[in-house]
């Protein structure tokens, strides 16, 4: 658990408008274990009356947010908390038209965060700003993730961050406070919160013993020292006084000097002993509050590693819940070669049950090198070729995987505007204006536009396939000697389909859309099939790209916000996960898992990452 230390910033927009920065820690214990701690910001540059009125409606507005995202329990925190921002975006457009927000839950180690109207939420972790969620337009977008002690977050409407310059920010989120931070930011920009997540300090009570009334008095440390060295006294001998014998004064005053070394050697022993004791009793008093977590985490951590292959859901809750309880006992900085043991069992099986890898891109290819000033649009592979749409450029290049083997297809002699890209084998299709072409060292019409609207294409088992957006339809046009002449509805005559706002498709046999929202629709033999993802942790906020083919067993889901790659079988439910920090920069995704391969496409570069988890 982290301690959240946060400071609010509520301006005066520009011209006729409203802002406001609200936080809410709800009392109830189940309340607060499954929405955790609640904070929002919003802002508006219109609004229907003035003063205490303004105030009133959206306060009210304010109080409904909060009711959509506490009082159904039984809701998914990620799910509450987008379904709340966008019923508070509505009211606020009903009354007062278009309205910024940007909000956040922390619920025990994870965060929850959704934005809309432009409105942004940024982290800054070991002195770097990254964005983890950017709002256009009135489209709610969430995303979760695991925070770390010292990470800063800022969440800010959209007249924030366009009237804040980036250094300003990091100096700001560099600072010693979120107090701090805000005297940074200037006066009267509405409207941001900032959040520091701290490690929750252990507050340790030992409790008073009750002494019995028909008990003795206890003696002092004080006392007990005296009486052991009168003890020891006691049986060395009396000091002796001759007045005339001088041998006798001079033995007498010896035996004073040895009688006083001897004692002040006895309080030393007393001392270092009751030091031991001392260091002993903490090294036991510590030992009683880490061994019992110690021997939970061994079971369940155990369990887990039993279950992966049987149960591998149940397998990582045991994970997770192992972890954090060896996380709880960390700040007792434990010398124990059992916590340390353990402490490598869950590193060494993190792969195996979670399926996590730390990943390594390497670069695969430049493709400045190959075509000066070269930036890849469009990504597609067939029959182990990869080829790649310059859409400014007017020009495509393609590469063997196995052996890096490159060239460029066609270029701008050809290429007049290409709007999709689509391959087979080592042939490349391209969606013009008027129809479908192959491109080469010439372009050959293949396929006479007869769609309104946008459209998608794609090459498979040598057909090619037209998906019309605004017509709600998928095209296949068979392939025939070369040529594709025969087109037919490849949707059942019964299925009512929407594709408005379809981002990409990938086609194994089975079609898959991917719509704004992680939203993914399965179309099998025309008909739809069941496809959810389950099972991601932390979940998918936004799915940027994905792939699929009849060659690959799993499907790969470009998470650009939570910087992974995330593996699902054909139905959504998870498998693995690839982690780096550099894939948040990628664009696009294609994979051979023959070459054991995932290859990100970055604008003018290729890289890869080494598939683990087959």
């Amino acid at each position: 658990m982290f301690e959240i230390v946060s400071a609010k910033l509520t301006g005066v927009p520009k011209g006729p408008g409203w802002a406001e920065s609200y936080d809410f820690v709800p009392e109830g214990i189940e309340q607060k274990s499954l929405r955790g701690h609640l904070f929002v910001v919003l802002s508006t540059s219109q609004v229907e009356g003035h003063g205490v009125e303004t105030i009133s409606v959206g306060r009210t507005l304010i109080a409904k947010f909060r009711e959509d995202y506490f009082d159904d329990l039984t809701i998914k925190a990620f799910n509450a908390l987008k379904s709340a921002v966008e019923n508070l975006a509505k009211g606020f457009k009903e009354s007062w038209g278009d309205v910024e927000i940007a909000a956040a839950s922390i619920c025990g180690d994870v965060v929850y965060s959704a934005a809309v109207g432009g409105a942004e939420v940024i982290i800054c972790r070991g002195g770097s700003i990254g964005t983890i969620l950017k709002s256009v337009g009135s489209e709610t977008i969430v995303s979760s993730g695991f925070p770390k002690e010292g990470d800063v977050m800022l969440i800010g409407t959209k007249s924030f961050y366009d009237g804040t310059s980036p250094g300003i920010i990091k100096a700001a989120l560099s600072a010693e406070s979120p107090e701090s931070a805000i005297e940074i930011f200037t006066p009267g920009n509405p409207a941001a919160i900032v959040l520091r997540f701290s490690q929750e300090q252990v507050k340790v009570f030992e409790t008073t013993p009750i002494i019995n009334s028909f008990s003795l008095p206890q003696k002092s440390f004080k006392q007990k020292v005296f009486n052991t060295i009168a003890v020891f006294l006691k049986k060395l001998p009396q000091k002796q006084l001759y007045v005339k014998n001088e041998v006798n004064d001079e033995y007498s005053s010896q035996n004073k000097k040895l009688t006083f070394s001897v004692a002040l050697i006895l309080i030393f022993i007393l001392a270092v002993s009751i030091g031991f004791g001392i260091r002993q009793k903490k090294i036991n008093d510590v030992k009683s509050k880490y061994q019992g977590i110690l021997q939970q985490v061994q079971s369940e951590i155990d369990e887990a590693i039993s279950l992966a292959s049987v149960s591998p859901e149940r397998s990582r809750e045991l994970f997770y819940d192992a972890e954090q309880k060896l996380a709880s006992i960390e700040d007792l900085k434990i010398k124990d070669p059992k916590y340390d043991d353990i402490r490598k069992k869950i590193d060494s099986s993190r792969a195996s049950i979670l399926g996590e890898f730390l990943a390594t891109p390497e670069l695969f290819l430049d493709l400045g090198l190959l075509s000066s000033g070269f930036k890849g649009d469009a990504l597609t592979v067939s029959g182990g070729n990869i080829f790649i749409l310059d859409k400014a450029g007017k020009r495509i290049v393609s590469i063997a995987i196995s052996t890096k083997k490159s060239k460029v297809v066609a270029g701008p002699g050809v290429i007049d505007e290409a709007f999709d890209l689509a391959s087979y084998e080592d042939r490349a299709f391209i969606l013009a204006g008027d129809g479908v072409y192959e491109v080469d060292k010439q372009k050959n019409k293949v396929i006479e536009k007869s769609w309104e609207g946008k459209a998608l294409i794609k090459a498979f088992a040598g057909n090619i396939y037209v998906l019309d957006e605004s017509g709600n339809q998928i095209y296949r046009y068979a392939g025939v000697g070369g040529a594709f002449p025969n087109k037919t509805n490849w949707l059942s005559a019964s299925i009512k389909a929407d594709f408005s706002g379809v981002r990409q498709w990938v086609i194994d046999g089975a079609v898959y859309t991917l719509f704004p929202n992680s939203k993914i629709l399965k179309y099998s033999q025309g008909s739809p099939q069941s496809f959810r993802i389950i099972g991601v942790t932390p979940e998918i906020g936004n799915v940027d790209a994905m792939f699929a083919g009849d060659d690959t067993q799993y499907i790969y889901l470009l998470d650009r916000a939570g910087k992974r790659v995330v593996v699902t079988d054909k139905k959504g439910t998870y498998k693995a996960q690839y982690l780096s920090e550099s894939i948040s920069g990628a664009s696009n995704v294609i994979v051979s898992e023959a070459d054991k391969k995932i290859i990100l496409l970055t604008g003018d570069k290729l890289f890869s990452i080494e598939i683990r988890h087959i």
